[in-house]
């Protein structure tokens, strides 16, 4: 049997298309570790074998006839469970969603199948999202390869211990609050958001228009730049697509990578400010330490790294009031109907950020706009943000520490994993690089945040810090 946790997504691409393998085989690999070991993991909600291995016998009639314009064309991917797929169910987390089946496909999914690309399943979510773990009512939580009682986070989190534990070589996520960032730091593998718009959204929540996004959990960096150059593009159904072209992602990537091998100071002219807290957020000793020391490695890189506290006002003060009262507005009567899916955490939430009149919900936009300048100010004098990608190292599932740094903290999402929420505000850009591991043996990720537009910047960075402190050979790959 093909050897799927050990290749990456565009190695799986180079070997299908020499039909050195087939999609069957590959299609068949996938599947079968996901039935060996989902039940340990529960990654997947739903699990689509038989559609799937069809799927791949039809992609492999098309490489046999010479078939090259699919870049995607008879591999594996997962979906995250928020994602809709034509005739595979999409839940949302929800178990009043249990049996539905949509009848199109969402356009990420849209423009991933029409590459080529096979999906084996849904995975596993919070409801609606709304959690950094992906628990909820429909089973058990999805958790950590690395350690099977910890969280794998969220919203994400099912697509990211997928992609860790070598299930698929790739998966979708969405972030509105680091729902791709912080589970891809929990689970070691690389994530990334690119700048808001960049991939459309349809259908979406009215809740998403503003912080949003969809992007690629991966092992490769190279992996992560084939899936944004599928899913980027406009599409006049998202208002707020961006019209411009996308950045070359794929030659970013290589450039970084190829820098990194031809020269002692690949990343040389670059400028790069660290902030281990935003002027914020408590952290953990050991994290900050990781994400500091993955900094400098920057700097021995040739970039010019300085440390900087960015002047914002605290970032949840001006998000948490505007995305809890679009998500409101976005339910509607549904809430209601909705309050016994979620969880505590979630419902108070929901009463004690909604805001109670338009002149409040305007206030707060304004001072969106100060928080936007502010970090405009920063922008124009670094390439880069680097930061911890959270807070602490992954927890035991479903008890968020009320510690963080020596500082007592509310326990829940807010506090664990804090960083990514600027930049949703933003719009900007954002990656996690996994940058080592605990003494515990946990995985650690660094965040940076480009420009807007700028993800080319980001991909060339992640490619050369693979390449220099290489992460794939750590992955937990269970047997």
């Amino acid at each position: 049997m093909i050897p799927i946790a050990d290749l990456s997504a565009l190695e799986l691409v180079a070997a299908l298309r020499a039909r050195q393998i087939s999609s069957v085989e590959v299609t068949q690999s996938s599947l079968q570790r996901i039935e060996a070991h989902n039940p340990k993991l529960c990654a997947f909600l739903t699990v689509c074998a038989e559609p799937a291995l069809a799927q791949a016998a039809e992609a492999d009639r098309q490489l046999a006839g010479g078939e090259s314009d699919r870049p995607l064309l008879g591999v594996p991917i997962a979906v995250k469970d928020l994602h809709e797929t034509a005739g595979v169910r999409t839940t949302h987390g929800l178990v009043a969603c249990a049996e539905h089946i949509p009848e199109a496909d969402c356009i990420v999914v849209q423009r991933l199948r029409d590459a080529g690309a096979i999906v084996v399943g849904k995975t596993n979510t919070p409801a609606l999202g709304l959690l950094g773990e992906s628990k909820n009512r429909l089973g058990p939580d999805s958790v950590n390869p690395w350690s099977t009682d910890r969280t794998s986070g969220g919203s994400s989190g099912g697509s990211a211990a997928a992609v860790a534990a070598g299930l698929v070589p790739w998966a979708t996520g969405s972030d509105s609050a680091g729902s791709i960032t912080q589970p891809a730091a929990f689970c070691g593998v690389y994530g990334t958001k690119p700048t808001h718009g960049r991939i459309p959204s349809w259908p979406s929540a009215n809740d998403s228009r503003l912080f949003a996004d969809q992007g690629p959990l991966s092992v490769t960096v190279a992996d992560a730049a084939l899936m944004l150059a599928v899913m980027a593009g406009h599409d006049a159904r998202d208002p707020v697509a961006i019209r411009a072209e996308p950045p070359d992602f794929q030659s970013a990537a290589r450039l970084g990578a190829r820098d990194a091998q031809d020269s002692a100071r690949p990343l040389a002219g670059l400028r790069i400010g660290w902030s281990h807290d935003l002027g914020h957020f408590p952290v953990d000793g050991e994290i900050r330490s990781l994400a500091e020391k993955a900094a400098r490695g920057m700097e021995g890189m040739g970039a010019i790294v300085e440390e900087v506290t960015p002047d914002i006002e605290h970032p949840f003060h001006v998000y948490m009031p505007i995305y809890i009262s679009n998500f409101r507005f976005s339910l509607g009567d549904r809430l209601n109907e909705l309050r016994g899916e979620l969880f505590p955490e979630s419902l108070r939430e929901l009463e004690e950020f909604s805001l109670t009149s338009a002149e409040s919900y305007v206030g707060c936009m304004t001072r969106l706009l100060r928080f936007r300048a502010a970090l405009d100010d920063v922008f124009a004098r670094y390439d880069l943000m680097i930061m911890p990608s959270t807070a602490t190292a992954p927890f035991p599932c479903g008890r968020p520490p009320g510690r963080i740094g020596g500082q007592e903290v509310a326990p829940g999402w807010m506090t664990f994993m804090p960083f990514q929420i600027a930049w949703n505000m933003t719009g900007q850009p954002t990656a996690s690089l996994p940058c080592g591991v605990t003494a515990d043996g946990l995985p650690v990720g660094v965040l940076a945040a480009g420009r807007i537009g700028r993800e080319d910047t980001l991909l060339r960075v992640s490619a050369a810090f693979e390449v220099r402190q290489p992460w794939a050979q750590n992955l937990p790959r269970v047997q």
